[in-house]
């Protein structure tokens, strides 16, 4: 079992630096400047330059990546766009509400799945039983990004 438990743990680090290369090749890929967009349209160039220079921007691509991974290794995830504090401090600050709805729907989803599957058990073959089986497959099946952007369309537009 400890072998089990090591071997994954040795298979962890070239999945997470997969990982960390696909999130870099994303942001690289992605259309805009981002010195532009910190500083906004009307910058000089200059003003673009010394961004970029203070970004690392114009530095060759595995550099850039090298810089990434050190510092995500010391912690520093870096400054948000908008607000220019540490993504550190705004993690922090929105940690407690998302674990209050993360409870909140696993107490909710917990109590309507035990509710709905005794119901079923009693009503097997029922039109009620046929409807939640549907439902749980559906559930399941569907990607949980997908199912969030359709239940966010449908109670911001249509209800």
């Amino acid at each position: 079992m400890l072998a089990y438990i090591i071997r994954r743990i040795f298979l962890l680090i070239p999945t997470l630096l997969g990982i960390s290369i696909i999130i870099f090749l994303m942001m690289h890929i992605t259309p805009g400047d981002p010195a532009e967009l910190l500083l906004g349209e009307r910058a000089t160039v200059k003003a673009l330059e010394a961004m970029r220079e203070h970004l690392g921007l114009n530095e060759p691509l595995h550099v850039q990546y090298g810089m990434f991974l050190k510092r995500l290794m010391k912690g520093d995830l870096g400054e948000t766009i908008w607000t220019r504090q540490k993504v550190w401090i705004e993690v922090k600050q929105r940690f407690p509400a998302t674990i209050e709805l993360s409870v909140a729907a696993m107490v909710i989803s917990t109590f309507l799945g035990i509710i709905l599957g005794i119901i079923s058990a009693t009503k097997q073959y029922s039109v009620f039983d046929y409807i939640s089986m549907l439902g749980a497959l559906v559930g399941v099946s569907m990607p949980i990004f997908w199912l969030g952007l359709v239940l966010m369309l449908i109670f911001s537009l249509h209800l």
